[in-house]
């Protein structure tokens, strides 16, 4: 279930706005001010955020921009007419939907679900980038115990290579673990 979280002083009746059938699939939560939506945001995953300008403490587009770049959630912030223009300008690159005041509840429900599928692809690529990184680091890890090898042991790369496979293979160890183990004996 993606979990939304509204910003607005006005009681925003958010599941009126996107519909009680899709809102029914969500998990909507209310905050006043932009001190207890960015606290919520730190401690809770959430998909979606819907900003109401203005928030009890400030008016929001910092909010916004702050939670962009902290986030994968999907932003959408609502602002007055006369400041739309503006509003646009500095947060769309941010990758905020900015949307006026009075809005039309399907354009609101059609850019929250464009939303809510942004944040599903960001937050899939963001776990690729952790196993990417993950993997980067093993492979760092094993190249740095294979230098130690080479340097303490005078082995050439591929003995060092096949030293740290052959202690796995016996060991029933992944290679970063006995690499952790070479670079452990060796460089302390």
């Amino acid at each position: 279930m993606n979990k939304v979280l509204v910003a607005s002083i006005s009681e925003l009746d958010v599941r009126e706005i996107l519909g009680r059938e899709f809102s029914a699939r969500l998990s909507i939560e209310r905050v006043s001010g932009a001190g207890q939506a960015r606290r919520k945001m730190d401690s809770d995953g959430y998909s979606l955020l819907i900003i109401n300008t203005p928030l009890e403490d400030e008016l929001g587009a910092e909010f916004a921009i702050q939670a962009a770049e902290r986030t994968t959630a999907g932003i959408l912030i609502l602002v007055r007419q006369g400041i739309y223009s503006m509003a646009a300008d500095k947060l769309e690159a941010y990758g905020v939907v900015v949307m006026p005041k009075p809005y039309n509840a399907e354009d609101v429900r059609r850019a929250s679900r464009l939303l809510l599928a942004t944040s599903a692809r960001l937050q899939g690529m963001k776990r690729a980038a952790v196993k990417l990184r993950s993997q980067i680091d093993e492979l760092k890890t094993v190249y740095r115990a294979k230098c130690v090898l080479m340097q303490y042991l005078n082995m050439t790369e591929e003995e060092a290579h096949r030293y740290i496979e052959k202690q796995a293979m016996n060991s029933r160890r992944s290679r970063y673990q006995v690499a952790l183990d070479v670079i452990r004996t060796y460089e302390n």
